[in-house]
Order: C-alpha cells, then structure tokens, then sequence
C-alpha cells in the first residue's frame, strides 16, 4: 500500500514537472516588437551612419530638385528622418547633415 501511495506521489509530481515546462515552452516571442526610428538628431558630420543607409536602395535619385549639391565620388544623398544625409557608402560616414524645407 505505501508503495502505491509513493508511485502516486511521484507520478502527480512528474506529471507537475511536464505541465509546469510545457506552459513555460509555449510562452511565444514577442512578434509585436519594432524597431525604433533611427534618432537622426544625434547624427552629425563625421558620425557612421546605420548601415542600411550606405545601400543603393536608400539614395535619393532627384537630389537635385531638392536642392542638395552633387555627391562625393562614392557617397549618396540618403533622407534619415526630418534631414538629408550625405553618406559615403563605403564606411558610412556621415559627409553633410541638411535639414529638410518644408
């Protein structure tokens, strides 16, 4: 009779084990979590910029309609918040903060 009484007791407490483990197993990752924006107010010249921003996909193609001056050899004219960064794409340096006009 102890004996049955002792497999019980170990059973329920195995049985704890399993359930308490599979709750914490089953505690998703937060899927909600963002990036925040890139604070752009602290950036200035001769600062490296995030690397995203040394991409051809982020270049501003008309940045002569918006007043900005002919970039470096090997640098882009890229919008990081309210400003216009001149960045050079090999090492990310930051070459020319302008604020944007509106």
């Amino acid at each position: 009779m102890a004996d049955q009484k002792l497999m019980a007791i170990l059973v329920l407490l195995a049985s704890f084990g399993v359930v308490s483990s599979m709750a914490l197993a089953d505690d998703p990752v937060q899927a909600s979590i963002q990036a925040s924006p890139i604070n752009a107010r602290n950036l200035k010249v001769g600062d490296r910029a995030p690397d995203s921003y040394t991409s051809s996909n982020k270049a501003l193609a008309d940045w002569k309609k918006r007043g900005l001056k002919t970039p470096q050899s090997q640098s882009q004219w890229v919008q990081v918040n309210d400003k216009y960064m001149l960045v050079q794409t090999t090492n990310g340096q930051i070459l020319a903060v302008m604020p944007i006009e509106r």
